[in-house]
């Protein structure tokens, strides 16, 4: 008796509920769940970014969910190194740094790859960041020249497409005689909201710690890459090469330069189908630094570079990615990298131990008198 009263009691509770499944853009006949979808997507970004990396394509910034009055953007390491609008696409050459002759030997290896999807159920966005490896094999060596790039994608349908890209070399920013590098050309989805994201970003650009948290201070207790459906910590890369600033650090540390950073040219807009639906936005522009003096260093301005993420959560934008850098010329790198080595940057040609020039292995052999 006891054992059917047991049995009628069991038979009386309801199942455990299963997670809720929802069609996806696989197809109206397949489901999955919402952290399955999730991790899916997260996935397929991934994979679309590591490929690039050997790939080095123009990128697809072909998209309606991006205003075309602003448009994508790429900024490389170069000072003329920045595309916007539609020159991405026209004029977009290699992404990674030096004039390399045709079949010199060169790699890419992805250090620290972090994606985070945006917190709103269509996943509109997505932004990521990473450290990498840029490898190139000269003389039988291999020089390594670390990177770091971030950038911003909009899911449209069932592809990702690149709305920014920012790649730089870690360098301290230092004043300059006369301001060098690139401008943006301004343009804007609309001014009050561009008005708007500029006073989020202001508080950013002064180094003092009391200005910071009602801008970055996020709840850290998570990490998206454990559950891509928390929203993501802030992450800021400053352009000094140990310059980083996650949302799991204390709030006092975040900083972008020592100094104040002026907010110059800037282009920014949303990810979504209209200003009132998205909640994620991006800026791009130039900020003129201006450095206090230090021992050994005199202060000044230097022109610098910068990227930001946007997400509205509450009905408050908040910062939640933000890179800062400083343009450096490929003779500075190149001798950074190959020292008394550099025979010259156009195209890069080093002495090999032997006294030789370095060629690429495909090249013909040098003309013999």
């Amino acid at each position: 008796m006891k054992a059917l009263a047991l049995l009628l009691v069991l038979a009386a509770c309801p199942p455990p509920a299963a997670p809720a499944k929802t069609p996806n853009d696989l197809g109206s006949n397949v489901i999955e769940t919402e952290l399955e979808r999730r991790q899916r997507l997260l996935g397929e970004l991934q994979d679309d970014i590591l490929s690039s990396y050997d790939r080095d394509d123009i990128p697809d910034s072909d998209t309606s969910l991006i205003d075309p009055r602003v448009g994508p953007a790429r900024i490389g390491v170069g000072p003329g190194d920045i595309l916007v609008g539609d020159d991405v696409k026209l004029r977009a050459s290699s992404r990674w740094p030096l004039f390399l002759e045709p079949g010199t030997p060169t790699s890419v290896r992805s250090k620290h790859l972090d994606i985070h999807l945006s917190a709103d159920r269509k996943v509109t966005a997505a932004w990521m960041a990473d450290e990498v490896s840029w490898r190139i094999t000269q003389c039988g060596r291999t020089a390594v020249i670390p990177l770091r790039i971030t950038a911003l994608y909009a899911h449209d349908g069932d592809r990702w497409v690149e709305v920014f890209e920012h790649l730089s070399f870690g360098d301290v920013p230092v004043a300059t005689p006369e301001l060098y590098g690139l401008q943006v050309k301004s343009a804007v989805v609309d001014r009050s909201f561009a008005d708007e994201l500029s006073r989020t970003l202001a508080p950013l650009l002064y180094h003092e710690s009391a200005r910071i948290p009602a801008v970055v201070s996020l709840d850290p207790k998570h990490l998206a890459e454990d559950d891509p459906r928390q929203p993501a910590p802030t992450f800021l890369l400053a352009p000094d090469p140990d310059g980083e600033w996650h949302g799991t650090d204390d709030v006092s540390h975040a900083q972008l330069i020592d100094g104040v950073l002026d907010a110059d040219d800037r282009r920014i807009s949303t990810v979504g189908p209209s200003l009132e639906e998205s909640t994620v936005a991006y800026w791009v522009g130039n900020f003129v630094g201006t450095l206090p003096d230090r021992p050994g260093t005199k202060g000044g301005k230097v022109r610098l570079r910068g990227t930001f993420v946007f997400e509205k959560r509450e009905d408050k934008w908040l910062v939640v990615q933000g890179h800062v850098s400083k343009p450096i010329d490929d003779m500075e790198l190149a001798q950074r990298v190959f020292g008394t080595a550099l025979v010259s940057d156009k195209p890069l040609q080093i002495t090999c131990d032997d006294g030789s020039r370095s060629r690429p292995p495909t090249a013909p052999p040098p003309f013999a008198n």
